[in-house]
């Protein structure tokens, strides 16, 4: 039953570790925080949809073999009743410690807007943005109850500028980024601090698991415009995990981090060059690499 993996049930012996919940551990980037810090000594609870399959029995056979102190119980991010459950049983048997939220869990929805239906684009919405707040207001009674504590949001440079054909994607990052700073504001009376962790592309498989818009087929006006997209944007050099992971623990581990934690391939450039450039020059770079016309 990995569901409800059996944990110790004394509040004492759960604050030995310092306690950090990840959603969407399955692969990539969640993956790689919750090896990297059970590694460190961590309890982790490595949350994803199915535990059962072939990569939450994967992680569980490492932390066997590692002796981490490392779960998998399951969590549906768009499921009120599936994060219910779940933050009622990490939160019994941990006594309420939960020192670090991660609200990792996403994916990249790619198409031409008029290829997206209203409800392909409110199913990003649900995931990137509703589902980190559904998840992170499921644990803020017990975090401020304790006083202390992180709670992490897993943005992207997609929230910081845009590009054709994954405008989804991006505006589930600029709101996610919204919601963020705002929350930020809010908890921290309670003494709880929020970062926004912001990661240019990196070798994880968001881009092998990203979905597709159901109209971007090749009967779509935009279909060659999507496909010479898609292939160009295969090509853009793709950072290491654990650059990534290395960032977040300094955000973690900061008394007084700042919000906004950019890292990685891009990030550069879409953080500190495009906000000085003026919108004709991003506009004529972005069409002239992708094969485009410059928009009127």
């Amino acid at each position: 039953m990995s569901n409800l993996v059996k944990e110790p049930q004394d509040a004492a012996t759960s604050d030995v570790h310092r306690v950090m919940v990840v959603t969407g551990s399955s692969s990539g980037l969640g993956r790689a925080i919750c090896e990297r810090m059970a590694a460190r000594g961590w309890r982790v609870f490595a949350t994803m949809r199915d535990p059962d399959r072939k990569e939450g029995v994967a992680l569980r056979a490492l932390a066997a073999e590692k002796g981490w102190s490392l779960s998998t119980p399951a969590l549906d991010v768009t499921d009120q009743r599936s994060v219910d459950a779940a933050v009622a049983h990490m939160t019994k048997v941990t006594g309420g410690r939960v020192d670090v939220l991660v609200n990792n869990a996403g994916y990249m929805l790619a198409g031409a807007l008029e290829d997206t239906t209203a409800e392909e684009l409110a199913a990003q919405m649900e995931t990137n943005v509703i589902g980190a707040h559904r998840v992170a207001r499921a644990f803020l009674p017990a975090m401020r109850a304790r006083g202390e504590g992180c709670l992490a949001f897993v943005g992207s440079i997609s929230g910081r500028t845009a590009m054709p054909f994954i405008a989804g994607y991006h505006a589930s990052k600029w709101a996610l980024a919204g919601l963020v700073e705002g929350l930020r504001f809010e908890v921290a009376p309670f003494g709880l601090r929020v970062v926004l962790l912001e990661p240019g592309p990196f070798a994880t498989d968001l881009h092998a698991k990203e979905r597709h818009a159901l109209a971007a087929r090749e009967t779509s006006p935009y279909f060659v415009f999507f496909t010479r997209f898609m292939r160009r944007n295969s090509q853009v050099p793709r950072g290491d995990a654990a650059t990534f992971v290395a960032c977040l623990e300094r955000a973690i581990a900061s008394p007084a981090p700042r919000l906004c934690w950019p890292v990685g391939p891009m990030s550069f450039l879409a953080t500190k060059v495009r906000p000085l450039a003026p919108d004709w020059l991003y506009e004529l770079v972005t069409t002239f690499v992708l094969g485009l016309r410059k928009p009127r």
